[in-house]
């Protein structure tokens, strides 16, 4: 498979979905691979049409990971929390803790990221244990446009498997160009002035070196991804099976561990 096919792979086009997309492929360390149909990031599933939704269970997701908070679900329902003939397991795991007050406005992205994953540690490990424990099969995590909080947990399930700082940051940046189409109505049509979107969009925007930065941020305070999840209160066992449903089995001759 070509990178050109294999980027096509990656970018599903389920309808109603805008950043849906699969995680596999991506070089992982001892030569690995991340599996495809392992894992895929989207935004909220509450647009999906009848087609797309037959395509995302088709496509083998067992589990779902909606990382939104409560009000977020209230407004705009998740399609597979109700159990159905669909199969799918759902579990609802907010990434943000709404007691906790809002990050300074004087943080940069990278730093309202690296003030989330500190504050909300816990949650994060929620997260990897509801991934962990998923059935088999393929496991979706999204949260609302499927940006900033899948891809911070997109971001740890890479590192977590020793994928380079700088895929995972073309990864993340890929976001930028699946949601133009949604960014470009709001900046046409949105509240306020034209000059004050434009502010917010740049500000706000999943550039590469925004994931770059908060990888960097976490190989300064904890020492890496790993040792932030085992901080986080992930046990060893939890990133062990996260493992083994990331990573592609290892090729002939390949060295084993990580």
């Amino acid at each position: 498979m070509t990178t050109e096919q294999r980027e096509q792979t990656r970018r599903l086009t389920w309808e109603g979905l805008l950043n849906a997309r699969d995680l596999g492929g991506y070089p992982a360390a001892g030569g690995r691979e991340t599996r495809w149909g392992s894992v895929v990031r989207s935004d909220s599933l509450a647009a999906l049409t009848q087609a797309g939704r037959a395509a995302l269970a088709g496509y083998g997701v067992r589990a779902i990971v909606d990382l939104r908070l409560t009000d977020e679900i209230d407004r705009h329902p998740n399609p597979f929390a109700e159990p159905g003939d669909h199969g799918i397991a759902y579990t609802n795991v907010s990434i943000i803790d709404p007691a906790v007050e809002n990050p300074p406005e004087s943080l940069t992205l990278a730093e309202s990221y690296l003030w989330m994953l500190d504050r909300f540690a816990g949650q994060v490990a929620e997260v990897m244990a509801a991934i962990a424990a998923a059935p088999e099969g393929g496991v979706l995590v999204h949260c609302a446009a499927g940006k900033d909080r899948t891809g911070l947990i997109s971001a740890l399930l890479l590192g977590l498997v020793g994928v380079p700082a700088e895929t995972i940051a073309a990864d993340y940046a890929l976001t930028a160009e699946l949601l133009r189409p949604r960014d470009e109505e709001w900046l046409e049509h949105g509240p306020g002035e034209r000059a004050e979107r434009e502010a917010i969009l740049a500000r706000f925007a999943p550039t590469a070196e925004v994931m770059l930065e908060v990888l960097e941020g976490l190989d300064r305070r904890y020492g890496g991804v790993e040792r932030y999840l085992l901080a986080a209160g992930v046990p060893a066992a939890d990133l062990d099976r996260v493992r083994d449903r990331l990573l592609a089995p290892a090729p002939r001759g390949a060295q084993p561990g990580l």
